[in-house]
């Protein structure tokens, strides 16, 4: 059973290719169930028969591969295909093979492989799943298909399975479109700045898919249990194993010392020092703030309060690595801590918030440039003035901001170690545009930071906007008609003339504004999608089921513990009876 599938589209030959090598090379942007892929090889080819044909499918592979049992297995392909490993003589006709293996997301299921055949003159890929029968895999399409780009601005899809199966229906209308956007994107971001074309570019990703893996299984699941911070858990502990892993996975690199010292400098939380440490290397983990969950970890494992300030260069210790994770403020000084502590020290950084070295926000050179992208190239520009070598690579990471960047020693010898110091300090005091001491131009973060998110506003300020938005909801929906009014619609910007200058600045004082503060009071107004209205009441059944869907480690909900505020402002009062409203029913 096949069927064919056309679409028509604007694609290129070379825009249709860069779509192949996508699909090849990062198949888990498409597929959820993926966390990436191996290319085992990729082999130009030709046929050992003038009449060759391409099979609809081939064999599956007898076992998984092995550095040792590869060469067996590329034969035993070749064989089957019956090609060589020659090169064609007219460059149209190169063929290329290849074989990928699968990885899942979820590390406890099983992988697949699939042999990939590429026709350049005919603009033809095609995929032939061949992962070892016994495997019951669930990740890829378990049958043949193809994609060819036609000459009438067709992509045609042909595949050896039923037409209406949910994995032919995720071809026809998930991987075809994803496919057609990739040559078309290709195309316009050509002039557009990349910092970072490949992730992990720096380690071997089968490596790190192992290591990542793990310290997933060793760590992740019992630290999610017991954190008692209120972050998410999840993004958090994952995302620290994830930088965990890469950066064990450098210092295997270095065959010079088989553990390394490291000092963290804004460790947050403190998981990455507590699983670095763990893992047998040693280090601390400086912070302005303390976090609940350090008291949890074991005495090895040391982190300090303290303000850190670059007066503090003279007394770090003598370690071979400075991490600098979302370090914020410090960001540009970590080349500069790391060079000062000695010629051999590193630093991995993870920037994240743009700040120059006296702590103020950073402001971009180049318009063309996002502020990040900007940013990060005045970050590397900064480490190799420093004198350090410098790779740029991307985490994999559930963060946007995930380009690192990481030191690889000195571009210079040891001989000039002094005379660099001096350049360094000299780099400082033009970035800070003072003579004078370096230190007292930094601006350290305050230990106790200022709660911004409009909970702390007047309460009469918030009463007065409130007042304003329900008589604007409310005007001309109340009528003669005695059913309870939520009133209209409005956009949030419809609603901003109604608030005075003042009271706007006040908002944007408090990192906010008038959408923040009309979620905060979500028992009166309902906000969605740029939308506000007044909220229907909530009953107390209502609350109580929800609360029985919330997650254990959410807090409950409080009913009948403030009044209600329809009941005391609504002009058609509450429309709930007093023993089935979750608020109180006083008049003020």
């Amino acid at each position: 059973m096949s069927f064919a599938k056309m679409f028509f589209t604007d694609l290129t030959v070379d825009s249709f290719w860069e779509s192949v090598r996508i699909l090849l090379t990062k198949p888990h942007v498409i597929n959820k169930r993926l966390w990436g892929s191996k290319i085992w090889f990729k082999y130009e080819c030709k046929a050992n028969s003038p009449i060759w044909k391409l099979p609809t499918n081939c064999s599956r592979l007898e076992e998984s591969i092995t550095n040792e049992n590869f060469e067996k297995h590329v034969t035993d392909i070749f064989n089957e295909l019956e090609i060589s490993r020659d090169k064609g003589n007219n460059a149209q006709d190169i063929c290329e093979v290849a074989l990928i293996e699968l990885l899942s997301k979820t590390y406890t299921d099983n992988r697949a492989y699939q042999l990939v055949f590429l026709q350049k003159n005919k603009s033809t890929v095609t995929f032939f799943n061949v992962t070892p029968i016994k495997w019951a895999q669930n990740i890829a399409p378990d049958f043949s298909y193809s994609i060819q780009l036609s000459g009438q601005n067709e992509l045609v899809l042909i595949a050896f399975a039923d037409e209406k199966s949910t994995t032919c229906q995720w071809l026809i209308n998930t991987l075809l479109p994803q496919f057609i956007k990739w040559g078309t994107e290709s195309v316009q971001n050509k002039s557009k700045p990349i910092i970072c074309a490949e992730s992990l570019a720096l380690v071997s990703k089968m490596e790190y898919y192992e290591k990542y893996n793990y310290l997933k299984l060793k760590y992740g699941k019992e630290m999610v249990k017991i954190w008692p911070e209120c972050t998410d858990a999840s993004k958090f502990v994952y995302e620290d194993i994830a930088i965990t892993a890469y950066l064990l996975l450098l210092w295997e690199q270095d065959d010079s010392k088989e553990k390394k010292t490291f000092i963290d400098l804004g460790c947050g939380n403190g998981l990455l020092v507590y699983i670095l440490t763990k893992e047998g290397h040693s280090g601390v983990g400086l912070d302005v703030r303390k976090r609940n969950i350090w008291d949890m970890y074991p005495p090895d494992v040391i982190l300090k309060e303290k303000t850190i300030t670059p007066s503090d260069i003279s007394i770090f210790p003598d370690v071979d690595w400075v991490i600098g994770n979302h370090s914020d403020e410090l960001t540009p000084w970590i080349p500069v801590i790391s060079a000062n502590i000695s010629y051999r020290c590193n630093f991995f950084l993870l920037p994240c918030c743009a700040y120059n070295f006296d702590g103020s926000k950073y402001q971009r050179k180049n318009s063309k440039n996002s502020q990040y992208v900007d940013y990060l190239g005045y970050i590397k520009q900064l480490c190799e003035h420093c004198g350090f070598k410098t790779d740029i690579d991307r985490l994999k990471i559930p963060s946007t901001k995930r380009i690192c960047l990481v030191s690889t020693g000195r571009m210079y010898p040891d001989e000039q170690y002094e005379e660099y110091l001096k350049k360094i300090d000299s780099i400082v005091h033009y970035r800070l545009n003072t003579s004078q001491d370096t230190q007292s131009n930094f601006k350290a973060r305050v230990q106790v930071e200022k709660v911004r998110n409009c909970t702390q506003i007047d309460k009469n300020i918030v009463s007065s906007i409130v007042d304003s938005i329900t008589k604007y909801l409310l005007q001309g929906c109340l009528g003669t008609d005695t059913t309870w009014s939520t009133g209209k619609t409005a956009d949030i910007n419809e609603l901003i003339p109604l608030i005075s200058k003042e009271q706007l600045n006040v908002l944007k004082s408090e990192c906010g504004g008038l959408q923040t503060l009309l979620k905060n009071n979500h028992n009166i107004f309902k906000v969605q999608s740029g939308k506000v209205q007044l909220r229907y009441p909530k009953t107390i059944e209502e609350i109580n089921i929800n609360t029985k869907k919330r997650k254990p480690t959410q807090s409950t909900i409080k009913i009948k513990q403030k009044p209600c505020w329809f009941y005391q402002n609504h002009p058609q009062g509450c429309p709930l009876a007093d023993a089935d409203c979750s608020f109180i029913h006083v008049k003020s």
